[in-house]
C-alpha cells in the first residue's frame, strides 16, 4: 500500500507538470558498487558488529535517471523550482551478506551462547522501484558548467523487495526437529522467497568527472516491510522492529542526451 501511493504521487507530479506545458525531459544512466551492512534480528540492538561491522556484505545497482528539462534547457518557467531541483531516479539493486549473531549474549560460556553461535545464515534482496531526489545545486546548471564541481542530494523512494534468505544450524537439523534450537527460534525460521515493499531514504553527492558524466557517491537508509529479510523472527521482546539495511555506494552517471 505505501510502495502504491509513493508511486501515485510521483505520477501526479509528472501529470500536473505535463498539463502546464509540453515535456521536455533528459535521461542520463549509471551503476554503483559498495557495501551493504543489515540489522536484522541477528545480533544485539545497539551493539557495533551486530549493526553495522559484523554483518556487512555487498551492494550494486543500476540506474536511470529522469531531469525535467531537455538539451535546450528548463522547459516550464513556471515549474523552473522542481526542473532545477528534482529528478526520478528509477533503480535495480542487490544486496547480500553473510548473517551471525554476534554481541555479550554470545560472549559467555553458557549453553545459550554456543546455541547463538551456531545460527548462520546468508540475505540475498534485489530492489526494483523509484527515488524522487532533491538537489541543492541548480541540476542543469551543474550538468552544464564544468566549474561546478559538487551538487549534494538527497532522497527519498519506494521500492519493491525481493529476498531469498538461508538459515544454517551448526549442531542439528533443526527442520527435523525444531526443539534443538532455542525456544524463541523454535518454529521461528522463514527460508521462503519473501516478497515485500521498503523506504528508501538516500543522501549523497555528485562529483563533476567530465562534461558528460558524473561520480555518485550516495548512503542510503533502506526499512523493509517485512521482518523475515533474514529469515528470523523470533517471538521476544528485543524484536520490536522490522529488518533494515544500511548501504554506503560509489558511481559513475553517463548522459545520454
Amino acid at each position: 500500500m505505501r510502495t502504491n501511493t509513493f508511486f501515485t504521487v510521483i505520477m501526479m507530479v509528472l501529470f500536473s507538470l505535463s498539463t502546464q506545458s509540453q515535456i521536455s525531459l533528459s535521461y542520463e544512466a549509471g551503476f554503483n558498487v559498495g557495501m551493504a551492512s543489515f540489522q536484522t534480528d541477528y545480533g544485539e540492538r545497539g551493539d557495533f558488529q551486530s549493526g553495522f561491522s559484523g554483518n556487512m556484505g555487498v551492494s550494486t545497482s543500476a540506474s536511470f535517471y529522469i531531469n525535467f528539462f531537455g538539451k535546450d534547457g528548463l522547459w516550464n518557467e513556471r515549474a523552473e523550482w522542481i526542473s532545477s531541483h528534482m529528478k526520478v531516479k528509477a533503480e535495480v539493486s542487490y544486496m547480500q551478506a553473510k548473517l551471525e549473531h554476534f554481541g555479550k549474549y554470545i560472549e559467555t560460556e553458557t549453553s545459550d551462547a554456543e546455541e547463538l553461535k551456531a545460527m548462520h545464515g546468508t540475505s540475498s534482496v534485489i530492489n526494483t522501484g523509484a527515488i524522487l531526489e532533491y538537489h541543492f545545486m541548480d541540476i542543469y546548471y551543474f550538468n552544464v558548467n564544468r566549474n561546478q564541481t559538487l551538487d549534494p542530494y538527497i532522497g527519498i523512494g519506494a521500492l519493491a523487495t525481493f529476498s531469498k534468505p538461508t538459515f544454517e544450524y551448526d549442531l542439528g537439523d533443526y527442520e527435523a526437529n525444531p526443539s534443538i534450537l532455542l525456544p524463541p527460534y523454535q518454529n521461528a525460521i522463514y527460508t521462503d522467497n519473501e516478497t515485500t515493499g521498503s523506504l528508501a531514504f538516500s543522501a549523497g553527492t555528485r562529483i563533476k568527472a567530465t562534461e558528460k558524466s558524473d561520480i555518485v557517491i550516495d548512503s542510503r537508509w533502506q526499512y523493509f516491510f517485512s521482518n523475515k529479510i533474514d529469515a528470523l523472527d523470533p517471538d521476544i521482546s528485543a524484536n520490536k522492529f522490522n529488518d533494515w539495511a544500511y548501504s554506503l555506494t560509489v558511481g559513475y552517471v553517463f548522459y545520454l542526451n
